[in-house]
């Protein structure tokens, strides 16, 4: 046998045993903006499924020689939001009106609200689209909750803008609905929309049928004024149910993940059932104290006050957060499907979907959920010289003390000398991109993967996997034996 060949073995039998040892990317580059010398880093949601803690505080950022430089997160210190309701000015426009003909229909006062310049905008029941004033409203905004005339019904899609000068337009989300429909019985109603910590002066929606508008009559702002800004929420992909019982289905949720809002997607069409949602907690002895319920979603706050009071139910562990009417309607404007509810923004191991009935009444398919959450952001020192990356432990380290190790994160106010709770911090921008894997994506498609109730959970697949493995190595030491032989025979017959 020539030496190719050797090394086509020996190169195979690497190739096998980095399969068996691979170890996963524990760093990512760090991307700067501006010359600092404090940047602003804000953490993409995958991180959660990386770290090796849930609090990730095994988090470090590293400068080009390889040390740890110091950094701090960002809002623990900083003065709490504070939340506002207030009515807004509305005004009814006509189909005709276009982008550049509402800036001359209005005048700003010195106060930057409009007011109508000498002209009369549309009926209410002719206006395809509504402007929103919003410019005297402090701080961003968290949602908006609408009025209709009392005997408008059905479903009423429509596009929301936003705008600073009346000229030019962004969208704002996607397609949204205000809904009220009978149904089973049961009257449906859905009037508030998320804004998603929208900064702006200007709102402008627009029927997506003209047809099938309503007329308004009142619009309501929900804002919060927090000292740091808020990142936009990030969702996850599609969560299939861990495990489903007679009347609720249990969803694993990504480790450490501060959930803010859930999103239920039904499978079948004309569904329309009750739920209950509570969060579930790890295990705990049974003599621990149960967790004190304090949302920390402002929006969730305004929704639910009174679930603040709720007692926490005898099952250990399980915290209840809301109640809502889920639906999926076929509807002559389109399909009527239930909003995004609020969650407190804590964090839990699985959420709960308890039904009044049999889980059933769901569909004939569990629903799928996703969650969203406000990724963590950092402030770091550019400390060293450049580039600077992102690192994270692979597992987690059973001696260590969290805190112990150098490099942990530090409090706002020993990070940066004068630090003001009451004023935000000034940082130029920094940016992290996680590397995506072909091993970490066919795991993650895995994790999402349907879960058959009644399939047990076999521990000796895996060693069934290790073993295939094992043999592929043996086959494959077997055959470099050979060609070693074979060479040495060869070597010898030519002497």
């Amino acid at each position: 046998m020539s030496g190719r060949s050797i090394r086509v073995v020996l190169v195979a039998l690497m190739a096998a045993a980095g399969v068996a040892q691979a170890q996963p990317v524990t760093s990512a580059p760090i991307a700067l903006q501006g010359a600092g010398p404090y940047h602003r880093l804000t953490l993409p949601l995958a991180i959660y499924g990386r770290a090796a803690y849930g609090d990730l505080g095994d988090l470090r950022v590293h400068n080009a020689a390889g040390h740890a430089v110091p950094y701090a997160w960002l809002r623990n210190e900083a003065a709490a939001p504070r939340t506002a309701s207030r009515a807004v000015p509305i005004f009814a426009l006509p189909s005709n009106t276009a982008s550049a003909d509402a800036a001359l229909v209005f005048t700003v006062r010195p106060d930057g609200s409009l007011a109508l310049d000498g002209k009369t905008t549309a009926k209410p029941n002719d206006a395809t689209q509504w402007l929103i004033d919003v410019s005297q409203v402090k701080g961003s905004l968290l949602q908006a909750r609408f009025e209709v005339v009392p005997d408008a019904r059905g479903l009423f899609a429509f596009r929301l803008e936003a705008s600073e000068d009346l000229r030019q337009w962004r969208p704002v989300g996607g397609e949204e609905q205000l809904v009220r429909l009978a149904h089973g019985g049961q009257t449906i109603e859905r009037m508030a929309v998320d804004l998603g910590n929208l900064r702006t002066r200007f709102l402008r929606l627009r029927w997506s049928d003209p047809q099938q508008g309503a007329p308004l009559s009142k619009v309501e702002i929900d804002s919060v004024q927090e000292v740091e800004p808020v990142a936009p929420i990030e969702w996850s992909g599609a969560l299939k149910p861990e495990r489903c019982a007679e009347d609720y289905c249990d969803y694993l949720l990504p480790r450490g993940l501060p959930v803010q809002s859930l999103r239920i997607d039904l499978a079948d069409i004309n569904t329309l059932a009750q739920v209950g949602v509570s969060g579930l907690l790890d295990a705990t002895p049974a003599s621990a104290t149960p967790p004190q319920f304090v949302p920390r979603n402002p929006l969730y706050a305004l929704r639910h006050q009174q679930r603040r009071t709720t007692p926490l139910p005898t099952g250990p562990g399980e915290a209840p957060l809301l109640d809502a009417v889920v639906y999926r309607l076929a509807q002559a404007g389109g399909e009527a499907r239930s909003p995004v509810l609020a969650l407190d923004g804590a964090v839990y191991a699985r959420l709960r979907l308890r039904t009044s009935g049999p889980v059933s009444v769901l569909g004939a398919m569990p629903p799928t959920i996703a969650v969203g959450a406000t990724p963590r952001t950092l402030v770091f020192l550019a400390q060293g010289g450049a580039p600077f990356s992102l690192a994270w432990s692979a597992a987690p380290d059973k001696g260590a003390v969290q805190g112990a190790v150098p490099g942990a994160p530090l409090a706002l106010s020993t990070l940066i000398p004068g630090y003001a709770a009451d004023k935000p911090v000034v940082a130029d921008d920094a940016s992290v991109t996680l590397p995506v894997a072909a091993v970490e994506a066919a795991v993650a498609a895995a994790a999402l993967a349907p879960v058959p109730e009644t399939a047990p959970n076999d521990p000796s697949r895996k060693w069934w996997l290790w073993g295939a493995l094992g043999v592929g190595l043996l086959l494959l030491a077997g055959m470099a034996w050979s060609l070693f032989a074979s060479l040495r025979k060869d070597r010898a017959s030519a002497d």
